[in-house]
């Protein structure tokens, strides 16, 4: 008798074989039967504990969706105009950086246990993160549509200041409209529904833009010039931002030109006097640029440098006027520059 039940014990307590886990547990592309992969995205993942494992299966979800991303960006990276031409200068202004940072959107929708191993299966609804990623941009889309069309009428009546203050606004939300439909994109697999209509009218502010630059004449006067550089130094920092450098103030050009046109002053101010050391000069150097049309203006400044010498205050002054760089002046004219007329796309 005892036999007996030793035997059945030992087959009792050996117990079956430990079932196989489902494909879609272990394998990277295998389909779980109730999220197919035409409406979700999904990914397995193995830890040593539940949470370990669900972690994992998130995170390869958000894995899938980031690879897909750097593919979509491209094609926001392109610019054509009308004519179907592209805009080499545009493309070269319009970049974008793309992140997928909604795990909440993600759910774990199954889990399975193999001794002491543990697998999650985790899936992201396609439509149901659409439309989350597209309500959570829609008041950037709808505030970017009325700066688009504040910019379009003020071009169209060549009113600088509300068109530069329109692009502004709409510049700084294109690059997270961008972001957010390249990864509507990524996520749905298709263009989203509000796309087509958003890309067209950044193209049309991009091609203003472009329109307005080819116009844009920068007047640079130069008051008592102190280095006979600063007038070159000026000129080359205008050249280098795209914009067209001529020597004409506002009160010199003809009516019809006000609207493209911006005048630059450049005051360059000396102080040389007898210190401890000799002779000292101090330099400084103040821009101030106006559009002719009025309504904006901006101000940059060539921080003081100092130059010294035993005897001769030319020299002094000489070794001042030195150590003002092309660099200076270049970061100077962009500063008085980006907030009288839009620059730097």
């Amino acid at each position: 008798m005892k036999k007996i039940l030793t035997a059945l014990c030992a087959a009792a307590c050996a117990g079956a074989p430990a079932k196989p886990l489902p494909s879609f547990s272990t394998a990277a592309n295998a389909e779980h039967p109730q999220y197919p992969a035409q409406r979700f995205i999904t990914a397995s993942g193995l830890g040593s504990s539940p949470e370990d494992a669900d972690q994992r299966a998130k995170a390869n979800v958000s894995a899938r969706i980031s690879a897909q991303l750097q593919s979509e960006t491209n094609s926001f990276q392109q610019y054509s105009s009308k004519s179907g031409d592209t805009a080499e200068s545009v493309t070269s202004r319009v970049s974008v950086r793309s992140d997928f940072d909604r795990a909440d959107l993600i759910a774990i929708v199954d889990r399975q246990q193999q001794g002491t191993t543990f697998y999650s299966f985790a899936a992201l609804d396609r439509a149901a993160a659409d439309r989350e990623l597209g309500s959570g941009a829609g008041a950037d889309l709808e505030t970017f549509r009325a700066a688009a069309a504040n910019a379009k009428r003020a071009r169209a009546e060549q009113s600088t200041g509300v068109f530069s203050t329109a692009l502004s606004e709409a510049a700084k939300l294109r690059p997270r409209l961008d972001a957010s439909f390249i990864v509507r994109r990524a996520v749905v697999g298709r263009p989203a529904a509000e796309e087509a209509g958003y890309l067209g009218l950044r193209n049309e502010l991009l091609s203003l833009i472009e329109e307005a630059r080819a116009h844009r004449v920068v007047g640079v006067v130069v008051k008592n010039a102190g280095s006979g550089r600063l007038v070159d130094f000026t000129v080359n920092a205008v050249k280098r931002l795209g914009l067209r450098p001529d020597s004409a103030s506002c009160k010199k050009r003809d009516k019809q030109e006000l609207s493209d046109a911006t005048e630059l002053e450049v005051v360059p101010q000396e102080n040389c006097f007898e210190g401890s050391l000799g002779e000292r000069c101090e330099v400084v150097v103040h821009l101030t640029a106006q559009a002719c049309a009025g309504g904006t203006a901006g101000a940059g400044t060539v921080a003081m440098v100092r130059g010294i010498h035993p005897s001769d205050r030319d020299k002094a002054l000489k070794s001042a006027w030195d150590k003002v760089t092309q660099q200076a002046i270049e970061a100077a004219v962009r500063d008085a520059l980006k907030s009288a007329i839009q620059i730097g796309e």
